[in-house]
């Protein structure tokens, strides 16, 4: 008699996933998460990224509803250069801070400031170097962990930035010989998702947007980006591509970024690498369904830095902004804009 209540949860369980694109995911780390279509999912096969189209519509759903108001209300006034203005960088470096948007002097709104890093505050004096995440997520202490978190957001909104480039859950740490683990907390998914949720909760408790970074499979520094790797003497035309099934990509690397959605994070950056042979940057699996239409995502994707490969293609595939807006570092050219 025991097996009749579970077999009428597992009945309702499965029929709930059966080509169902909408039913609620009774046990995801984000309660409000959406099924995977079981089509798609098995397409995901680590080898190729299904294309998904177009890109989802942010709802404003729960305590984004009041931000999405007023950002209706003032996009509604921009015209098409101004929205081209706001989502694009102004190139490496080419305002005080390491990358910056378009200012619409119009409207009153100034331009935002973004800066690394998820340790402290990048390239100023005056300001702390806090514990890496590694140290943090050591002590299995949420705690800290926030406190951490505000303390680096107090000091990033002292300096007058807007959006800080942290926490790390890209690396998960896959590899121990990653050269940016430490900027993590733990190859265990649960245990980075625990931390990063309260290291964005208190970065922005703190009035500083978090970015949750680097979306998503970014385990190694070597051959990310193809002109980096000529200054190495290595010849490759495109950056490595993570190939990770659609199992693997949700129990490790997805899962620390469902608990920063989970948290409000406010932005998420794509990575330098290839997913399932994809640029991540332009992958609209990745984006459109996963990050915006599974985890529902409320808040705005930038690309690293240099990560974007193409204009339009970037765009319908869930980019929302570019960093740092040119091409190249130096070059005065950018995909949305003079290319």
């Amino acid at each position: 008699m025991w097996l009749t209540p579970l077999l009428f949860v597992a009945a309702s369980f499965v029929q709930a996933q059966d080509g169902n694109t909408t039913a609620p995911f009774p046990n995801a780390t984000y309660p409000a998460a959406v099924s995977p279509d079981p089509s798609a999912a098995e397409l995901t096969d680590g080898a190729t990224s299904p294309p998904y189209y177009p890109s989802p519509w942010g709802s404003g759903s729960g305590s984004w509803a009041d931000a999405y108001s007023k950002a209706r209300a003032f996009v509604s006034q921009l015209t098409l250069i101004e929205k081209v203005n706001l989502t694009t960088g102004v190139g490496w470096e080419g305002e005080r801070c390491v990358g910056q948007n378009g200012a619409i002097p119009r409207l009153g709104f100034r331009s935002l400031c973004m800066q690394d890093s998820p340790t402290g505050v990048r390239d100023t004096d005056f300001n702390s170097v806090f514990p890496a995440g590694v140290n943090v997520a050591a002590t299995f202490d949420r705690g800290l962990a926030y406190a951490r978190g505000q303390a680096m957001g107090v000091e990033h909104r002292g300096k007058g930035v807007d959006v800080q480039l942290g926490p790390v859950a890209g690396p998960l740490g896959r590899s121990p010989e990653g050269g940016r683990n430490w900027e993590g907390f733990s190859p265990d998914p649960v245990l980075t998702g625990i931390m990063m949720a309260q290291t964005i909760e208190g970065i922005q408790d703190a009035g500083v947007i978090a970015c949750a970074k680097h979306y998503i499979g970014n385990e190694q520094e070597h051959f990310r980006q193809a002109p980096e790797s000529s200054g190495f003497n290595f010849t490759i035309t495109d950056s490595l591509s993570s190939n990770i099934d659609d199992k693997t990509m949700h129990e490790l690397y997805l899962w620390p970024f469902a608990d920063a959605v989970r948290a409000n994070v406010g932005s998420v950056m794509c990575s330098y690498n290839q997913v399932n042979n994809s640029y991540a940057c332009q992958n609209s699996y990745m984006l459109n369904y996963l990050l915006k239409g599974e985890l529902d995502f409320q808040g705005f994707v930038m690309s690293d830095w240099q990560a974007q490969h193409s204009g339009v293609g970037s765009a319908l595939a869930g980019l929302d902004m570019t960093m740092p807006g040119d091409v190249l570092f130096d070059t005065g050219t950018t995909f949305w804009g003079t290319k």
